[in-house]
């Protein structure tokens, strides 16, 4: 496992970075926390919208796929197959990993493939940690990931 801190990850890095997600996998994942604890702009509605095509799924839980809550709080996390239109979206929305933030954006912006967990992202926190072996992800973000057992 691999850990990529927010450090100096330009758009170029970001931009390479999600291509290969999205070579890589075929499930996109986010989490739109409730309003009442981080608010939600008009962007966040817009993309929900945008990507209703390609929605797979919402499970509920106490937690995002990076960050885990009380049992007293349900968290909506999205689930969306990944395609050439719903990458175009999603590569649109921001122009950094760090940016998947409400209330512009959902939270945690993922990846999985075949139902497990790629690559996942705390954004409040300012980490991502890739799960997978990867060697072409590992060489784009070059120094700065640290690898973690």
């Amino acid at each position: 496992m691999y850990e990529l801190k927010e450090t100096d990850l330009t758009k170029e890095a970001y931009i390479q970075l999600l291509d290969r997600l999205f070579d890589s996998c075929d499930t996109v994942s986010f989490a739109v926390l409730p309003k009442k604890m981080m608010g939600q702009k008009e962007t966040l509605h817009r993309l929900l919208q945008e990507l209703e095509p390609y929605f797979q799924e919402i499970v509920h839980d106490n937690a995002t796929r990076a960050n885990l809550f009380g049992a007293n709080v349900s968290v909506p996390n999205y689930y969306y197959r990944i395609c050439p239109e719903s990458k175009q979206l999603i590569m649109q929305a921001a122009e950094n990993l760090f940016y998947w933030q409400q209330p512009e954006l959902p939270e945690d912006l993922s990846f999985m493939r075949k139902e497990e967990e790629y690559f996942v992202t705390n954004a409040h926190e300012g980490y991502a940690m890739l799960f997978a072996d990867d060697k072409q992800l590992i060489e784009l973000g070059g120094t700065l990931w640290s690898r973690i057992k």
